[in-house]
This record gives structure tokens, sequence and C-alpha cells, in this order.
């Protein structure tokens, strides 16, 4: 029901913005107003609810628009992502993709892995192993061994619905801002370590100007 809303555009989504754009732990100013951005790694919480998303990067985005005649429209494409000073830019996944892959963890694909060993024969390196396949039916080399947790429980239906349904209700939507401003969580892919991100710039380029900012 929520999805269906977001993407019916019926509702708006997003979070509750600060009081100004200098609350937020990082902060600039564009032609036409300023700008927050906090980075959440990978979950976001709060008092009504939260999810974590194992492969997607959390970002509260909030622009407070100078006073003028008109309002301004903000949306998640404008911004984008670059990691470790690399001059490629990631751009933003839609609330949809974070939240099917929170609901449905088990249609994911498989990851990159490396095997142990060396040199030639069945003690070789494999970087992308492909998943084992049956050679007849119960087959013991064909099963596929289930994921540990990362919190010792595994997440029941019931937590991944509700973590889809946060997502959509935080993600930011295309909105009209005026002065009193508009904040909201966007996404990007991200299957690497987030220890090893020591640098994290987050790009805007959209109606209020363009900018900058530096999150980590």
């Amino acid at each position: 029901m929520v999805l269906a809303c977001l993407c019916a555009g019926a509702c708006l989504a997003g979070t509750e913005p600060k009081k100004s754009a200098g609350e937020y732990p990082a902060h600039a100013t564009v032609s036409q107003g300023d700008m927050g951005a906090e980075f959440f790694s990978r979950a976001y919480e709060s008092v009504d609810g939260g999810f974590f998303s194992r492969d997607y990067l959390v970002v509260e985005v909030a622009l407070f628009p100078f006073k003028g005649p008109r309002s301004l429209t903000l949306r998640p494409g404008d911004f984008r992502l670059r990691l470790n000073g690399s001059t490629r830019e990631w751009s933003t996944a839609t609330a949809g993709q974070v939240a099917a892959a929170i609901k449905n963890p088990e249609l994911d694909g498989p990851r990159p892995n490396v095997v142990a060993g060396g040199g030639m024969g069945p003690g070789a390196v494999v970087i992308g192993q492909p998943r084992p396949v049956e050679r007849f039916p119960g087959d013991p080399q064909g099963r596929v061994p289930s994921r540990p947790s990362t919190t010792g429980e595994k997440a029941g239906p019931t937590d991944l619905e509700k973590g889809s349904e946060a997502v959509a209700k935080y993600a930011l939507d295309t909105v009209q801002v005026d002065q009193s401003g508009a904040s909201g969580l966007v996404f990007f892919y991200w299957r690497g370590k987030v220890k090893d991100l020591k640098r994290i710039e987050l790009v805007y380029d959209g109606e209020a100007g363009k900018t900058v900012i530096r999150l980590r």
C-alpha cells in the first residue's frame, strides 16, 4: 500500500526537516537556498520505525530555499555520490528498489567471494564463484548454504515488511519546497565495506543551484 502510494505520487514521503540547514552535520549554501545532509551508513532509525539496507548507503538531504516569489522543486535525481576521491559519480537508487531488496532478500543475486587457496586444481582462487548446481535430485554439493545473520537472529516476514514500508515513508519524493524546507532519504547502491570509505561527497545539481557537500 505504501509503495503503491509512492509510485503513484498520490502522497508525499520524506523525513521531518530540522529548523535549518545548519543543524545537519554537513551543510552548504547554494544560489537559491541552504542545504543540509547527514550520512546514515546502511540504516535509518526513528521513533516511528526504521530499516537496515544491506546493499545501499543512506543519506538524509534537506533544502531550505531563500525567501522568494516561488517554491523550488527538489528531486532524488538531483543527487549523486563520490566515494574516496574518485571522479566516478553514483546515481541514486529508487525507493522501490531499496524497499524490494529489504522485503525480498532471497531474490538478491550471489555476491562475489574468494575461495581460499592458490595454484591450479581444487584449491585455486576463484573470484565470483558461481552458485552450485545439482547434478542429480538431492545432490548435497548442489545445496546453497544459508547466509549468516549479522545480528544472530533472522528477520521475520513482518520485520521485512515494516522495513520496506519505512523506506517508502522516509524516502525523498519529488516535492515543491517553500521556506519551511523539505527533507528525505536518498539511496546509493554500494556493496563494499563502509569502513573502507574514507571520503564521501554528496553532489547536488538541481533547481536551487550546484554544490558538493563533504559527508565524511
